[in-house]
């Protein structure tokens, strides 16, 4: 029972339709009404059959003739009028002397004679007329139409206009009907192609509609399928990746462990439980990063507040500083004492732990890492340089990919924290470039961000 009232696009045809056809005979059945009750264009009317009765009778010299040829017009005007339930127009006929010639059975005795040339009122047998009297040659002729009530105009008329309309309704209906389920029909081919796939099947539909409506929506589908493909094939490479990242650090704290157990010597044991403590070290690191990574990841980006970003900068380099001073890094902040900003305080702070992190453990000891705040007119741009070893042009366009670590040195890492640092930079409706840092050495990590976040 439900699925008779679902909604169909051939109903809602249907029903448009039927809505404009309703609203064509308002309008047209109000024009009508408009013109029916304009009193200039129905003496118009009226005076038109008088001066073509006389004008048809005027040769005529016959009382007889004039009689008939005036009764045989009468008739065929209110065969339209009958037929419609109407009252009779009426019609007197008088010749030169003014003697009655001729007049309408429904008037009786009464007479319709007025001034020649003129419009009068009056009543027939408790209906209201319009009279025109005319005057041709020898003939005097009134012609005496009905005036109607408002609901008998809207009888008179609706009845014709709505038997038109009803015939024009379904010679409408059924070409538009038919061109709709054609139409349809590669929607239909469409959604069957879709719906016999396998779950894991996002090949492409290979289906190319000639119908220029449907195009857009079968390249949608495409390049849909397409980003979801892509999307499954990196996820299923971050979680080996993130596997083999965490398989070292593991087999590292079973093997110490082992050794933990077995050992007797206090010194051997004490060796292992500090490559453990390590090994330990770096798993949480490396599960840290993940879920950093996932939380920039999940799509949905959290609503941006106001902050203060150079009182942010500071505090977060505040607590960056022991692991600067343990190396012997001179770390350094240029920023304005105060700079409000609109931003996701997440992603922002990921960015710069990421960007400050990677400076301080990649570079030689007693290094220089200089961070930098300001703001360019509609843009917020934080830099990181440093002048460590740097990184290979070769390498720059894939150092922002997930578990990609250069070759050159021996740091641990997942790899995971320059890829964070562009997740971020996305998330922040900006983006990260990277040139050369501090005196034409090492790195220069580039974050701008725009006055308004887009995806926020």
């Amino acid at each position: 029972m439900m699925r008779a009232f679902r909604p169909t696009l051939v109903r809602r045809v249907f029903l448009a339709l039927l809505v404009a056809f309703s609203l064509v005979w308002i309008v047209l059945l109000g024009r009508d009404f408009l013109e029916a009750k304009d009193a200039a264009a129905f003496d118009a009317k009226i005076r038109a059959v008088g001066d073509n009765l006389l004008a048809s009778i005027a040769p005529l010299d016959s009382d007889a003739y004039a009689g008939a040829v005036v009764a045989s017009n009468a008739a065929l005007i209110n065969e339209t009028y009958r037929g419609n339930r109407l009252p009779d127009v009426l019609v007197e006929l008088r010749d030169a002397g003014g003697a009655r010639v001729y007049v309408s059975p429904q008037a009786g005795p009464a007479s319709l004679q007025g001034p020649p040339g003129s419009f009068t009122n009056g009543d027939v047998n408790g209906q209201p007329y319009r009279r025109y009297h005319g005057r041709h040659g020898r003939w005097s002729l009134t012609v005496a139409a009905p005036q109607l009530s408002t609901w008998s105009m809207f009888r008179l008329m609706g009845g014709s206009l709505t038997l038109d309309m009803l015939i024009a309704f379904p010679l409408v209906l059924v070409p538009v009907w038919i061109a709709v389920r054609r139409g349809l029909r590669p929607l239909r081919t469409l959604s069957d192609r879709i719906a016999a796939r396998g779950p894991d099947d996002l090949s492409p539909l290979g289906v190319a509609p000639r119908h220029a409506e449907l195009q857009p929506l079968a390249g949608a589908l495409d390049r849909l399928l397409d980003q979801l493909r892509h999307r499954l094939a990196r996820e299923r490479g971050f979680v080996q990746d993130a596997a083999h990242e965490l398989r070292t650090p593991l087999a590292v704290m079973s093997a110490q462990a082992h050794v933990l157990v077995m050992a007797t010597d206090p010194d051997e044991r004490e060796q292992a439980g500090r490559r453990m403590l390590h090994a330990m070290a770096r798993a949480s690191h490396m599960i840290e990063q993940l879920l950093a990574m996932a939380n920039i990841d999940d799509g949905k980006p959290a609503a941006p507040g106001e902050v203060d970003v150079a009182e942010l900068v500071r505090s977060e380099l505040a607590l960056l500083a022991p692991a600067a001073l343990a190396r012997h890094i001179d770390l350094v902040l240029d920023a304005p004492d105060t700079l409000r900003w609109r931003l996701d305080l997440h992603a922002f702070q990921a960015v710069l732990r990421n960007l400050v992190n990677n400076a301080i453990a990649y570079i030689p000891a007693h290094g220089r890492v200089h961070v930098g705040l300001l703001r360019d007119g509609a843009r917020l741009v934080l830099t990181v340089a440093d002048d460590g070893p740097g990184i290979p042009l070769q390498e720059r366009a894939l150092v922002f990919e997930r578990f990609y670590r250069g070759a050159g040195h021996d740091m641990p890492g997942a790899g995971l924290g320059l890829a964070i640092v562009h997740e971020a930079a996305a998330r922040l409706g900006g983006g990260v470039g990277l040139a050369e840092g501090i005196d034409g050495k090492g790195c220069r990590f580039v974050v701008t961000i725009p006055l308004e976040n887009p995806h926020a």
